[in-house]
C-alpha cells in the first residue's frame, strides 16, 4: 500500500479531533471501498465517521481491521518520513516504510477497544453550507471569551452563530436553504470536535438535537455529529 504521507496524516487528524474529544482508540477498517473508521470520542459527547477512498492511495491494498490504541502518536510518527510511504501489514504488526527508514507499530486486538460501530439514525429540520475559515474565524470569536457556548440559530435564509460571555459575538452568514425557527447550544466540545475540518461544510440542525457537519472531497468524506449542550447563558 502507497500513499502520500500528508494525505493520511490530515485524514487521521480530522477524525481524531482535538482537545477533551479527541480519540486516542479506534479501529481503522481498511475494507474494500478504503479506509473507514467509526469512533465515540471518550466522553461519547462527539462521533465520527470517516471514509478515505482508494483513489486516495497510490497503491491500495485490503488489511481488514487494524486496532490503534495511540493514534496521537501514529500520526506523530507517520510526520517522522518524507512525502511517499509504503505500509504493510503481517500479523500484529504494521510497517510504515519511506526512503530510507522504517517503523514498525504494534497494533492491539479489536476486542480490546472501546470504540463503536455504525451511524446513529438522526433526522435534521435544517441543512446549510459555508466555508470551514468562516467557521474557524468564529471560533476564534468565542475563544475571546472563558467558557462560553455556542448558539447556532436558523433565520429565513441565513444563519446566526451568537456566543454567551463578556465579548457577546454574532455572526450573521447567508443560507438560503434555511426555513428559521432552529436553534441549538454548544460548549467548547463543538470547537474541539470540528476544528480540523476543511473545505466546504455541510450543517444537518435541529433544535436542541445533535447537529452534523460534513467534509466531502473527491476522496473523502468526513461526519462528525456533536451533542448539544443544556447551558446558556
Amino acid at each position: 500500500m502507497k500513499i502520500k504521507k500528508d494525505i493520511l496524516k490530515s485524514f487521521l487528524n480530522k477524525i481524531k479531533m482535538e482537545g477533551k474529544q479527541a480519540i486516542d482508540e479506534c479501529i481503522l477498517d481498511f475494507g474494500k471501498e478504503g479506509l473507514k473508521v467509526n469512533a465515540n470520542s471518550p466522553p461519547k459527547q462527539a462521533r465520527v465517521m470517516g471514509w478515505l477512498k482508494t483513489t486516495a492511495f497510490k497503491e491500495y491494498e485490503e488489511f481488514g481491521k487494524v486496532g490503534i490504541n495511540e493514534l496521537s502518536n501514529i500520526i506523530k510518527v507517520l510526520n517522522r518520513f518524507d512525502e511517499m510511504i509504503t505500509i504493510k501489514k503481517e500479523g500484529n504488526l504494521i510497517t510504515v516504510k519511506g526512503e530510507g527508514k522504517s517503523v514498525d507499530i504494534t497494533l492491539v486486538a479489536e476486542n480490546f477497544l472501546t470504540t463503536d460501530t455504525g451511524e446513529p439514525n438522526l433526522e435534521f429540520d435544517e441543512t446549510f453550507e459555508m466555508a470551514s475559515t468562516k467557521l474557524n474565524s468564529i471560533f476564534e470569536d468565542v475563544k475571546m471569551n472563558k467558557d462560553a457556548t455556542l448558539i447556532i440559530e436558523t433565520e429565513p435564509k441565513k444563519v446566526l452563530f451568537k456566543n454567551t460571555g463578556k465579548y457577546k459575538f454574532t455572526n450573521e452568514m447567508t443560507a438560503d436553504s434555511c426555513k428559521g425557527g432552529t436553534k441549538v447550544v454548544f460548549g467548547e466540545l463543538f470547537i474541539d470536535a470540528v476544528t480540523n475540518l476543511d473545505g466546504t461544510l455541510n450543517f444537518s440542525v435541529k433544535s436542541d438535537y445533535p447537529t452534523k457537519v460534513m467534509e466531502k472531497t473527491e476522496s473523502s468524506i468526513i461526519s462528525i455529529i456533536v451533542a448539544p449542550t443544556t447551558n446558556e447563558e
